[in-house]
């Protein structure tokens, strides 16, 4: 035991002579957090654009057409702003708006008595969604301004005549009462029903889509730190260090131990210090900080020893970290590092769960959200890890005679 805890020293020490590299390795999950906060924010992630509107009709109609892109979910998303002609078209050719439209004289007066009005809608081609968006918003309230002149268009255009009298309005009121009778059988009862259903299971995320990201961009940089420590066997075995660990009557296996106590506490620190940043820049939910520690911590010593595996299979260095980077990216992309699996195609996604740094992503958020980890789950890696150091030990022993 105490050749283990000498190994793990001296492991230790060689990672505090190297600042940078230590200091590298905090600054991947910090960077990483950093830089998904300034793209997506705190929040939850919703498009934010803006509608300029040229009112030259000054009527209801123009006054209800611009208010419905103020009312609801809209209103979250697009931003209002009425401006003269000029000054819209100025603003939407710099691109310093989503689209702009126009709402010509005398709209209401046609909205009322039925008769064709041009609304002219100018998008901005940098953008995308949000255009999309308000061309469907304002084709839906076309279609509706359509359906209302088929329901009670007499009614309207009486009311488009001016100021009604007493007995004018009573006729109007009539109207509309038969008009809502003959809609009657269509409403009471609807002849379209809408069922719901509510899903149980679903818990809300914090955070937006930084804290989505996170999990699995912090096992990307497990897995990278995972993948340098592993380098470290070829220095060793170039120096002749293996060599004189095997002829000398100590255990190679501790000597391993060592390694891998080492790089246990290294990645907690790393996991505990990612989580910390995680959480006060992205507004990440840790419910069980220790345990989610101690679970990039043990997960991240088994990608240790795939690595290490892998790199005692090569015949030299420079083929050990081409087949460490051939196998590495793959897995990230895979693994829910670049896109999170609530994200990817299903079938991609299924994949990427079974992969060994996707199955500790899905672990890890497990932890984040409150839920334990299974002792199945933390069965399975502990066995990996003793079979890991048990065939690793084996073969770099193999090849360091």
């Amino acid at each position: 035991m105490r050749f283990v805890f000498t190994s793990a020293v001296k492991d230790l020490r060689r990672i505090r002579r190297d600042p940078v590299m230590l200091l590298t390795w905090l600054g991947i999950p910090t960077l990483i957090a950093l830089l998904l906060v300034v793209i997506f924010g705190r929040g939850d992630a919703r498009p934010n654009g803006k509608l300029l509107i040229v009112d030259e009709d000054q009527g209801i109609g123009a006054t209800l057409l611009a208010g419905a892109f103020s009312q609801g979910a809209l209103s979250n998303m697009i931003s209002v702003e009425k401006v003269d002609r000029e000054e819209g078209r100025r603003r939407i050719n710099k691109g310093n708006a989503s689209a702009l439209l126009v709402i010509p004289k005398n709209f209401t007066t046609a909205l009322l008595e039925g008769k064709p009005a041009k609304l002219q809608l100018v998008r901005n081609p940098a953008q995308r969604i949000l255009p999309d968006i308000i061309e469907q918003v304002l084709s839906m309230l076309t279609d509706s301004a359509f359906y209302l002149q088929m329901v009670a268009g007499p009614q309207l255009r009486e009311a488009a005549r001016g100021t009604p009298t007493d007995a004018g309005i009573a006729q109007i009121s009539v109207q509309f009462n038969h008009a809502a009778a003959d809609l009657r059988k269509y409403l009471a009862p609807p002849v379209i029903q809408l069922e719901t259903k509510v899903i149980e299971g679903k818990t809300d995320k914090p955070g937006g889509f930084a804290a989505l990201m996170l999990p699995g961009m912090l096992y990307m940089a497990v897995f990278f730190i995972a993948g340098g420590l592993a380098t470290d066997v070829w220095r060793e075995r170039t120096s002749g260090a293996l060599r004189r660990v095997v002829t000398t009557p100590a255990s190679f296996r501790a000597f391993l131990a060592g390694k891998l106590l080492a790089v246990l506490l290294v990645l907690a620190l790393v996991g505990a210090f990612g989580l910390t940043v995680a959480h006060f820049l992205a507004d990440l939910r840790v419910s069980n900080f220790p345990l989610a520690i101690l679970w990039i911590a043990v997960s991240g010593t088994g990608l240790y020893l795939f690595m290490m595996l892998l790199q005692s299979l090569a015949s030299n260095e420079r083929v050990a970290n081409m087949l460490s980077n051939f196998v590495l990216l793959p897995l990230t992309m895979l693994g829910g590092s670049f896109f999170p699996f609530d994200l990817m195609p299903k079938g991609f996604a299924q994949i990427g769960r079974l992969t060994p740094n996707g199955w500790s992503v899905t672990e890890l958020q497990k932890i984040l959200h409150g839920a334990a980890v299974s002792p199945v789950a933390f069965a399975a890696v502990i066995l990996f890890v003793a079979a890991a150091w048990l065939v690793v030990g084996w073969r770099i022993r193999r090849t360091a005679c």
